[in-house]
């Protein structure tokens, strides 16, 4: 089975699924504006899952929208990093940009499996360690007291690496809710300034489909960071953030 037939299943399950199926509907049938429609109302309903993304972000990129569908599809990849299908879509995507720009990182060399696991997934094995390493150690103990010999080394050694491997993966777990901090152009275009106020100055221009990394914010707009270095600040408005937690702003959805 299809990783988006599994997420089909699965990733309604918990809220959102009459939405969702309503915007497949919508989808199947051509009406694209519709389908955005319900596929939002999904999300606000609770679904916010890689399929309702995937969906949302076929939707917006047939109706024209390339810098949402982009950010719709990072919020999805970021809940499933190992389906092919929205990756393929991104790629798709990206090569009609016109800013040439490496996306922010999304996961780091130590921790090499943020690649491959979500920030949910790797957080339940993180639990799933630590419990196990809770699980020997009190098993361990209570052998020792019916017996009254000394705890053996080996289950002391798996102890520590089970506790170990929980503490790393959940270190990795909290490493990728930071690297949420992206947000998607879905302007035209867009100056970066130097600063805030009228002493700031246009540094360069971004266009719509670019991914940035994003910092402080203040006076309605936010400090964004490339992945070559530069930073400036634009208008909170031309940006949809790529952190799947985050409300898909509305006033920047087709129609509205």
């Amino acid at each position: 089975m299809s990783g988006w037939l599994l997420w089909m299943m699965l990733g309604c399950s918990s809220g959102g699924q009459e939405a969702f199926e309503a915007g497949i509907q919508a989808t199947r049938g051509g009406e694209q504006r519709g389908a955005v429609d319900h596929f939002v109302q999904a999300l606000q309903d609770g679904g916010r899952h890689p399929a309702t993304y995937h969906g949302l972000g076929n939707a917006l990129y047939r109706n024209g929208h390339i810098g949402e569908a982009i950010a719709a599809w990072r919020r999805g990849m970021s809940l499933a990093p190992r389906n092919g299908d929205i990756a393929a879509n991104l790629e798709r995507a990206q090569r009609q940009c016109l800013d040439s720009i490496e996306p922010p990182q999304t996961h780091r060399p130590a921790f090499f499996w943020q690649s491959a696991l979500s920030a949910r997934e790797s957080g339940l094995l993180s639990s799933a360690a630590l419990a196990a390493g809770l699980v020997i150690a009190v098993v361990a103990r209570i052998r020792r007291a019916r017996s009254g010999r000394q705890q053996p080394r080996r289950a002391a050694g798996w102890t520590a690496v089970m506790i170990a491997l929980g503490a790393l993966l959940g270190a990795s777990t909290w490493d990728v809710l930071q690297q949420r901090n992206g947000a998607v152009v879905v302007v035209s275009q867009v100056a970066v300034r130097s600063t805030l106020g009228p002493e700031g100055v246009d540094l360069f221009v971004l266009h719509e489909g670019a991914q940035v990394g994003t910092g402080d914010q203040a006076q309605r707009h936010t400090l964004i960071t490339l992945s070559d270095g530069r930073k400036g600040w634009v208008s909170s408005s031309a940006l949809i953030s790529t952190d799947p937690s985050r409300q898909f702003p509305l006033d920047s959805l087709p129609g509205r």
